[in-house]
């Protein structure tokens, strides 16, 4: 059916809709999906009867039907241009509040692993010309950001123990488990660990590194310094390393769960910081003794120390771009390419290095 043949439930409780933009722009890649449920008119009038007048009115002028469930899909498909949408008319209903809102309460969404793994099978599939979507393309398909792919893919890189907290973390949010609950009956049943601390310290620890953190041996200041350092460098810091290191960490944002700070590059140079452009990165300073990594050419300094201090500051609170990658080591790089880059692309900047 057409959408401007729809008429919104003056009775709708989701009051104000979001990401409207977004969803618009997926609809008109890939069309609507999933139907909108709706109701005849003297269906709706006879369980609103306070509401006639306005739905009369709007016959009048062309509804057919009123929706039930489907409103911000309605308002996007309206934004898109499309002619038509699917339609699922629903006349007997016992309780039209009562449907909604078990249609809002069981529609679950996918825990932050189960998107991941969604996400990685969409970037692995491939169109009839053999192309595989970038994480940028599949994020503008799907209605997201970037960083919410990239996040999601980088908890793929968990062990099963930290894959599962970043799902206890979820279920919390959602209501679903007390902070108190164990889940599956270990110990990683009662850590709580949000998506974006996961993704973007715990994700670049070796394995052993996330297995001792998981055991309560490796604390989040700890954490972040070793994720700085590349894979087969990384062990246990000594206490010194963690009180020397401990200036470094930010803390400022508060979590459920253990607060991970994310490494910011507050070892940059001013130069450095300044030359990083989305998708490319200056070759990253040499590394201090606090942070041991191979050989790399350093990138001259020039700022006085007040404004170099202020640079850092500045690079350890902000949010990183969409796109950027910071150079800490060969190792990172190349697994952070691998993640942005489809194969076609890997091959293309693989003949550029070597011209």
């Amino acid at each position: 059916m057409r959408p401007d043949q729809l008429m919104p439930s003056p009775e709708n409780g989701r009051k104000r809709l979001f990401k409207i933009d977004e969803l618009a722009e997926t609809l008109r890649t890939d069309g609507m999906n999933t139907a909108v449920t709706v109701i005849p008119p003297d269906v709706y009038v006879d369980f609103y009867p306070q509401h006639k007048e306005e739905v009369e009115a709007r016959v009048a002028d062309g509804a057919l039907f009123v929706v039930h469930h489907g409103h911000r899909r309605l308002a996007a498909a309206l934004l898109a241009g499309l002619k038509e949408v699917p339609i699922l008319v629903r006349r007997e209903v016992p309780s039209l509040r009562i449907a909604a809102i078990q249609e809002n309460l069981q529609r679950m969404a996918l825990s932050p692993l189960e998107e991941a793994l969604e996400f990685q099978e969409a970037l692995e599939e491939k169109d009839e010309t053999g192309q595989q979507l970038t994480q940028r393309e599949l994020a503008k398909r799907v209605g997201c950001s970037q960083t919410y792919v990239s996040h999601r893919i980088a908890l793929l890189r968990l062990i099963p123990d930290l894959q599962q907290a970043t799902v206890n973390h979820w279920l919390k949010e959602q209501g679903l488990i007390d902070s108190t609950d164990a889940v599956d009956g270990g110990h990683a049943g009662r850590l709580l660990l949000p998506v974006r601390e996961a993704a973007v310290v715990l994700a670049r620890l070796r394995p052993d590194m996330q297995e001792a953190f998981a055991r309560g041996e490796l604390n989040a200041a700890q954490a972040a310094m070793v994720a700085k350092i590349p894979l087969a460098e990384q062990e246990l810091p000594s206490e010194q390393a963690v009180d020397d290191g401990a200036e470094v960490t930010d803390t400022s944002e508060s979590n459920d769960g253990p607060a991970v700070p994310e490494p910011r590059g507050s070892d940059l140079t001013d130069a450095a910081a300044a030359a990083v452009v989305e998708g490319v990165a200056a070759p990253a300073p040499a590394p201090s003794s606090a942070v041991p990594g191979p050989a790399t050419e350093t990138v001259p300094a020039a700022a006085s120390p007040e404004s170099s201090g202020t640079l850092s500051t500045a690079v350890a609170t902000a949010p990183e771009p969409r796109g950027v990658i910071v150079v800490r080591s060969v190792e990172e790089l190349a697994l952070q390419i691998r993640e942005y880059l489809n194969g076609a692309e890997l091959q293309e900047l693989k003949r550029l290095l070597e011209d």
